[in-house]
């Protein structure tokens, strides 16, 4: 695509990003050099995919509401931050890079897988929630309080599979490859999956000292929280950056097979 498009298109994603609150300005500057960088070098398709993940994501807080953390388990809230966008796009951005230095369908199609899995992910961190059932700890199964980590349930699962099955059947139509319908959705819904499972057995947890809840905070309660279980490194970030990873090295492996 001609750079004056794409910073077009990179600008208006950037700025609809920003205006809906989505992105901190931190965040969104980030979002729009790797935007720019991915419509560059991918074209209309590869700006479709990362428009239908933002718009998708952006539908699925308006629709879920602000998420209601009432024990205050969760690490991170509110609009996305650079470190966030660099999680969950950064390797989206590395693999249209290697496709532009290759010339390697492979990484144009684990592009797709990546943004697959953060759209399914997303949706799942949204939707999920919003079962009358209780989260399950996706390697117990016991119930868990509703948005730790690692936490699954049918109408969650549900939202990551149609995540994945919609940037799948963007990148399809954008190409005109219907083979890679499975390759991309089952990139992005095994990613994510892969997401809940670092979530329950990897990610750190914490409890508080004074009240004893579980959470994913270093201080509760204005205390400092005692690492529970998990690496004390591993926060939401890094598991989003490790699922992502999943995600574009299972589809380019499962793209050198079709």
């Amino acid at each position: 695509m001609e750079y004056l498009p794409a910073l077009l298109l990179s600008s208006a994603l950037a700025g609809l990003a920003l205006w809906r609150r989505a992105l901190t300005l931190g965040g969104t500057l980030l979002a729009f050099a790797l935007c720019l960088l991915i419509t560059a070098v991918g074209g209309g398709t590869a700006f479709a995919v990362l428009a239908v993940t933002l718009l998708g994501t952006v539908a699925a807080d308006r629709f879920a509401g602000e998420r209601k953390d009432p024990l205050s388990v969760r690490r991170k809230s509110g609009s996305r931050d650079a470190v966030r966008v660099g999680c969950n796009v950064g390797l989206a951005g590395g693999a249209m890079l290697l496709y532009a230095l290759t010339g390697k369908d492979g990484f144009f199609i684990a592009y797709a897988g990546v943004m697959a899995e953060s759209l399914a992910d997303s949706l799942a961190s949204k939707v999920g929630p919003l079962s009358k059932a209780p989260p399950r700890d996706i390697c117990t199964f016991r119930p868990i309080p509703a948005g730790l980590s690692g936490g699954v349930s049918l109408l969650g699962t549900a939202s990551e599979l149609l995540g994945a099955a919609v940037i799948a059947g963007v990148f399809a139509l954008g190409t005109g490859r219907a083979d890679t319908l499975p390759v991309i959705t089952a990139a992005g819904f095994l990613g994510a999956m892969f997401d809940s499972l670092l979530g329950s057995r990897a990610q750190a947890k914490f409890r508080c000292p004074v009240c004893g809840q579980i959470t994913e905070r270093e201080s509760h309660c204005g205390e400092a929280a005692l690492l529970a279980s998990g690496v004390k490194w591993m926060n939401n970030d890094a598991v989003n950056f490790l699922s992502n990873l999943f995600s574009l090295l299972l589809a380019y492996l499962l793209a050198t097979v079709i």
